[in-house]
């Protein structure tokens, strides 16, 4: 998913799983094809993806935030009919 993006595996109306490796998709004459991933070529490019980091995900922030004291919001109930009839 990574390499294509989102944006080309929603054009292509594909449905990815990476715990399967696999990606099918439609092609040009209709028909349902899947593409066959394995689990050698995606550690390789897990690990150049992520080679000099030391972790994977947003950096923690260094600051310590005060502690807030909040109140819950106050309710904002209204009552909608969702019945059409």
């Amino acid at each position: 998913q990574c390499i294509l993006g989102r944006t080309a595996i929603a054009d292509l109306i594909a449905v990815p799983s990476t715990a399967h490796l696999k990606m099918k998709y439609y092609t040009n004459k209709g028909h349902v094809a899947t593409l066959h991933g394995d689990i050698e070529s995606a550690r390789r490019c897990f690990e150049a993806a992520t080679k000099g980091h030391s972790f994977i995900g947003k950096a923690p922030s260094s600051e310590k935030k005060p502690p807030t004291t909040s109140q819950p919001p106050a309710p904002n109930v209204s009552s909608v009919d969702l019945d059409s009839r």
